[in-house]
């Protein structure tokens, strides 16, 4: 079947005692002209839709990243707050009010909830960034820095070396024990023995000055060491001392040599550790397993 074409049409507008006027309306013109005025608001109206659908995706990721800076902040706070105490800082110190998020007892609030604008939660950010620094620069390091040296100090000092390489063999424990030289006696003690060949490199067990670097008739040839921390060392029966008073030793440094000087039944170590001036099982110090 023909397809029908749409065909112009005429209108006659008269009237008495003037000339008339004739229009021809031609469909297909008229058509596109109707859609085309129809069609660019829509389109208009179409882009304003997809912009405003695009920024507010944009104010909603911006809002998110805000959030999250926010919440990184106070979490910086928070560790800050160990920091301090980590460093030994008193509360109330200076440095508390420079601290966001710091550890203070919250009032009760309430109140409807409603969304911060991201623009105000990036400029506290901007606001609180600097104190966090303030904080870490002027209180927490400096504090942090001497505790953390105060505690490799006391770490140096705390004797739990070996005081000679290798295995170590005990002949005799911490404690009372029978005496060595035979008899019903028994005597106290204040040290561990440790078997070894004469000759053998004898260790100090941790970082401190030498105190006593001489012979005794019980000990023989012996060398104290005092590491601070109220902590000493004693070395006995050594065969040679490779130290004097006053030197300075690391932990593993050579102090002498094993032998069997003064009341000796054999070449071993005597090895000591005091605390305030008293002897303690050296085992707690070597970590080694308690005899049964």
């Amino acid at each position: 079947m023909a397809r029908s074409r749409l065909k112009p049409y005429t209108v006659l507008i008269t009237a008495t005692g003037r000339s008339s006027i004739t229009l021809t309306l031609r469909p297909v013109p008229l058509m596109v002209m109707l859609a085309v005025l129809v069609g660019v608001p829509i389109t208009w109206i179409g882009v304003l839709v997809y912009q405003n659908v695009q920024l507010a995706q944009r104010n909603q990721s911006l809002s998110e990243t805000a959030s999250e800076v926010l919440t990184e902040i106070n979490a910086i706070g928070a560790e800050i707050e160990v920091l301090k105490d980590r460093a030994g800082l008193p509360e109330g110190d200076a440095a508390e009010d420079l601290i966001p998020g710091s550890s203070v007892e919250i009032p009760p609030k309430g109140g409807v909830a409603k969304a911060a604008p991201a623009e105000a939660m990036l400029d506290q950010a901007r606001r609180e960034l600097p104190d966090l620094e303030t904080a870490l620069s002027r209180s927490i390091k400096p504090a942090l820095e001497e505790t953390l040296a105060s505690e490799a100090e006391q770490a140096a000092a705390f004797p739990s070396g070996k005081p000679v390489a290798g295995e170590l063999s005990i002949s005799s424990e911490f404690g009372l024990r029978p005496n060595p030289f035979g008899g019903r006696s028994y005597e106290m003690h204040e040290g561990l023995d440790f078997v070894g060949p004469v000759g053998k490199p004898i260790l100090a067990t941790a970082e401190g000055v030498v105190v006593a670097a001489d012979y005794s008739g019980g000990y023989g040839n012996h060398v104290k060491i005092d590491h601070g921390y109220r902590y000493e060392t004693l070395y006995a029966h050594m065969s040679e001392i490779n130290v004097k008073i006053g030197d300075r030793v690391k932990r593993g440094d050579v102090v002498g040599l094993l032998g069997s000087t003064g009341r000796s039944s054999g070449p071993h170590l005597h090895y000591g550790v005091y605390r305030n001036g008293q002897a303690v099982n050296p085992r707690y110090f070597l970590k080694l397993e308690e005899t049964k």
